[in-house]
Parts: structure tokens; C-alpha cells; sequence
């Protein structure tokens, strides 16, 4: 599953999203070169970092398509999860609600977990060119409160720069390896919203993350979380250039979709 957009002067399409001096792809791999040679790609999957307990993210959720994994996803509420939009369409077409499932409450893609089907795909609006890339998703029946399954909240204020969240999903390890049967987490650090600016040419509604080399998020994590003081704070868009490349990459800043998410849900 990917999308084709564009930054600054051409487009690549994938799951994972990276900006910089490099090419940004989203982690489901829709990819777009931006300012400075670089591509962006969407976000798949987490390199680096370590396996999660069962348990330890609660509110982290699958989203398969055919029964396969295609994003991460948030639960916010016991009918409603928060992913990414590039998650939901394919060459441009949104997918149908009844293609798609979301799986909660498991740390193993195989075993485990609570299953439930999608009955509204909501993407924003005004999605594209990797621009307000979050999308709703209404479950058919809700998700019961458990040691496992619980939701989030959503973050509404700045988050400081230089402060540290925690990144998850399924993605690949490795920049073209394969997808994750095991949850895994990593952390990254929050950079400044105008190097953000700078680096990505998108001045709002992102928030940027730094990791070691070798580390942060890859194709197969796109639409997953990243959370500071149990708030979500972002949702995993695209990386630059390649899996744990160095450069930043780039989740929707929740914050400034709070509203838009308030509205969204209120209409269902």
C-alpha cells in the first residue's frame, strides 16, 4: 500500500517517509524526493529499539489489509483508532471499510489479540503531497478496557524541543528487511519545529523526531504512534532518504489535528 506525493522537486511513493538532504518515503512506501536531493518515504517499521512486553502499549493496534499487515494504528477510543491517511488509499483510491481490520491487544502479529472490523475510513480532507496525513478509523464494535487494550490521549499542547518520546510498530528492522512478527519500541528525540520546517518544506502540522543511526521508524510502522507521558504525540508519516538513515522523520503533529479529530468523531 502507497501513495505518490510530491516535495519540493519529485515524487516516490511508499510506506515510510523520510526528509533531509534526502528523499522522504512514507512508511507504507510512497516516496517523493524533496529540496537538496533527498527522498521521502512513508513510515513501515521500527529499526532498532527492542521488543515490547505484553502489555507495555496498550493502546498500539495493527491495521491488516487481507490479513496482512499494512500500518500501525492508535486506539483513542473503544471505537475509534487514529492512523495515517496514506494508510488508507491505494494508488489514489481509498480502500473500502470492509477490506481492512484492526487488530488489538497483542504484541505477535500471529497470535493473540482481539480482532474487529472497520466500519467508517475517514481520511482527512485535505490530505496530500504529504501534508495532513491522519485519517480516523470508526470500528464496528468497540474495544473492552483490558490489561492489554487501552486508549490514549491525545496530546494538545507543543511538545518541548529535545524532549523524548516512544516510537512502535511492526515495520521493517532494517531498511529492506522484512516486516516484524514481534511489537517493537525505540525512542527519539523531539527536534525544533523550524528546523522541522526547514528540513521537510511542510510548516505545520508535523512534528520531527531524531534517532541515532540505525535507529527510529521504517515501512511498516506508517500510521503508528509516538508517545510522551502517556499522550500521543504523533503519527508515523514518512522517512528521508532510508530506514535509520540519521535524518529526521516525520510524524503528524497531534496537537494541531485535535480539533479536526474532536470533529470528525462527533459526526458518528
Amino acid at each position: 500500500m502507497a501513495t505518490l506525493m510530491q516535495v519540493g522537486s519529485v515524487v516516490v511513493w511508499c510506506w515510510l517517509a523520510v526528509a533531509v538532504s534526502g528523499q522522504r518515503f512514507h512508511h507504507n512506501e510512497q516516496n517523493r524526493l524533496v529540496a537538496g536531493g533527498g527522498t521521502i518515504y512513508k513510515s513501515s517499521r521500527i529499526v532498532g529499539g527492542s521488543v515490547a512486553s505484553q502489555g507495555q502499549l496498550p493502546y498500539q493496534v495493527a491495521l491488516l489489509r487481507s490479513g496482512s499487515l499494512g500500518c500501525g494504528g492508535s486506539l483513542i477510543d473503544a471505537r475509534w483508532v487514529l492512523s495515517a491517511a496514506h494508510c488508507v488509499y491505494t494508488n489514489g483510491v481509498l480502500i473500502p471499510a470492509a477490506s481492512l481490520t484492526v487488530l488489538a491487544g497483542t504484541i505477535n502479529l500471529n497470535t493473540g489479540g482481539l480482532r474487529r472490523a472497520v466500519a467508517r475510513v475517514l481520511p482527512h480532507e485535505r490530505y496530500g503531497n504529504f501534508r495532513n496525513d491522519v485519517a480516523l478509523l470508526l470500528l464496528q464494535q468497540p474495544l473492552a478496557t483490558s490489561s492489554t487494550i487501552r486508549p490514549i490521549a491525545l496530546r494538545t499542547a507543543e511538545v518541548p524541543t529535545g524532549s523524548e518520546i516512544i516510537i512502535s510498530g511492526w515495520g521493517r528492522i532494517f531498511s529492506g528487511g522484512p516486516v516484524s512478527t514481534w511489537l517493537r519500541f525505540n525512542r527519539a528525540t523531539v527536534l525544533a519545529n523550524q528546523r522541522c520546517a526547514a528540513v521537510t518544506g511542510i510548516p505545520s502540522g508535523l512534528i520531527c523526531f531524531t534517532s541515532p543511526i540505525n535507529n527510529g521508524a521504517c515501512n511498516g510502522d506508517s500510521g503508528g504512534p509516538a508517545v510522551m507521558n502517556n499522550e500521543l504525540v504523533g503519527v508515523a508519516n514518512f522517512i528521508i532518504n532510508y530506514c535509520g538513515s540519521g535524518n529526521p522523520d516525520g510524524y503528524a503533529k497531534v496537537s494541531d489535528y485535535v480539533p479536526w479529530i474532536q470533529a470528525t468523531m462527533r459526526r458518528y
